[in-house]
């Protein structure tokens, strides 16, 4: 049983806060690392969640000593306005992480609403086939295993493309291979999406029917 072998850039980091590039977020980390060329030093980082906004932010603040702010619901807009100014005074780069599009943030500082209009966005698109693999094989070696290359291939081609769905698959998957003390192989794959889709959650364009 053997991992399929991927011609991916995996960023130099700590196991967990390692991020993995594919033509799905290729231009995201392009923009990451030519961040001297973002307008006034300042970009919005725009993904889902799990993504891989927490791993790239810590790539960035590794390599630029800059400044991050997470812009999650609720956030206060003083607190950005003023890490804003400090970016500025002390000459820093300043990342801002979203999940959502910065349209449905309702800034209503008039002042913060033109520094974000003038940022860099930065968004990360959804995942190809590729990353997927790679996203499974990096859970599974943290957790000091591996999903058999016939289970990857026939899992990446029928799931929704999310993120999340990653994690929530990579978790049942290996709940099932540890109580039955198995490998992660493609029955436990087809198990692990069948009871997925029969809570009610998609499931991408195939079927589930064997090939």
């Amino acid at each position: 049983m053997n991992q399929i072998a991927l011609p991916l850039d995996t960023r130099p980091a700590g196991a967990s806060d390692s991020y993995i590039v594919t033509s799905a977020n290729s231009e995201a980390d392009h923009h990451l690392n030519n961040w001297q060329h973002w307008p006034n030093g300042t970009a919005i980082l725009v993904g889902p969640a799990a993504s891989g906004k927490t791993a790239m932010a810590s790539q960035f603040l590794r390599e630029t000593d800059g400044l991050c702010f997470e812009a999650e619901k609720g956030f206060r807009e003083e607190d950005l306005f003023h890490l804003w100014n400090k970016a500025q005074t002390e000459r820093k780069p300043l990342l801002i992480l979203a999940s959502r599009p910065v349209a449905d943030w309702s800034v209503l500082l008039p002042d913060l609403q033109s520094r974000l209009a003038a940022s860099q966005l930065i968004e990360i698109g959804a995942p190809d086939e590729a990353l997927l693999t790679g996203l499974f094989q990096k859970y599974f070696a943290m957790r000091g295993t591996t999903i058999s290359e016939e289970a990857l291939s026939w899992l990446v081609r029928r799931m929704e493309r999310s993120y999340q769905d990653v994690q929530i698959l990579a978790q049942r998957m290996d709940r099932l291979a540890i109580e039955r003390k198995k490998p992660v192989t493609r029955n436990i794959a087809q198990e692990a999406l069948r009871s997925y889709q029969d809570e009610g959650h998609a499931i991408g364009t195939e079927n589930l029917a064997d090939k």
